[in-house]
């Protein structure tokens, strides 16, 4: 009889640290994939001046071509990249600004750098030929005063929701800054993705 209770109180033993062997492992295998996901974001403001135009006359003067070709229709935005817009606008008035109206130039060049990225496999301000958005801008014939560049990636691509990108600028000081800048009038937003990544581009510009 004792050993029928040894044998049971044993094997019960055993299950149960097979149990908690096995959780480990899941709750290992849980924390690994989180270690994984991951939101990156860059941003950079630009204020119109004589160095900046000598950067950019020499830069499209070595690169004939341009990025991007773009056509002025009208505004369309994706329902993606119009919830990007109603975040940041309403980030804006409610912090005393001006909302910024979209822009079919600004949505293209938007919609290609964030294309460009994913097609390249970079994440970066500069293009592998080192334009910036400063050179883009100019080859495509759109002037500005006043000019911003906000970036953000997703891995895996389902965790870049409009929400997440928004509350990853507005916890950056620098991102929230170019976000609520004064001065700026017009905004273009673009979207690109496939499987394991997403990428958001945000241009501003002045009237």
């Amino acid at each position: 009889m004792n050993n029928l209770k040894n044998k049971i109180i044993s094997s019960l033993i055993l299950v149960l640290i097979f149990i908690l062997i096995l959780s480990l492992l899941v709750c290992f295998n849980v924390n690994y994939k989180n270690t994984n996901n991951r939101i990156e974001i860059l941003g950079a403001d630009i204020n119109n001046n004589q160095q900046n135009d000598n950067y950019i006359n020499n830069k499209i003067n070595n690169n004939q071509k341009p990025l991007v070709k773009i056509q002025n229709n009208k505004v369309n935005l994706s329902d993606y990249e119009n919830s990007v817009v109603y975040l940041i606008n309403t980030t804006r008035v409610s912090n005393g600004l001006n909302a910024l109206a979209p822009n079919q130039i600004l949505t293209d060049i938007s919609r290609n750098r964030s294309s460009d990225m994913i097609a390249r496999n970079y994440f970066s301000h500069f293009t592998p030929e080192g334009k910036n958005i400063l050179i883009i801008l100019k080859e495509n014939g759109v002037s500005y005063s006043k000019a911003g560049e906000n970036l953000a990636q997703s891995m895996p691509a389902y965790i870049g929701s409009p929400e997440a990108f928004m509350n990853a600028w507005m916890n950056s000081p620098s991102h929230a800054a170019n976000i609520l800048r004064n001065g700026y009038g017009m905004i273009g937003v673009g979207f690109a993705g496939n499987g394991g990544r997403r990428v958001l581009t945000v241009v501003f510009k002045n009237f």
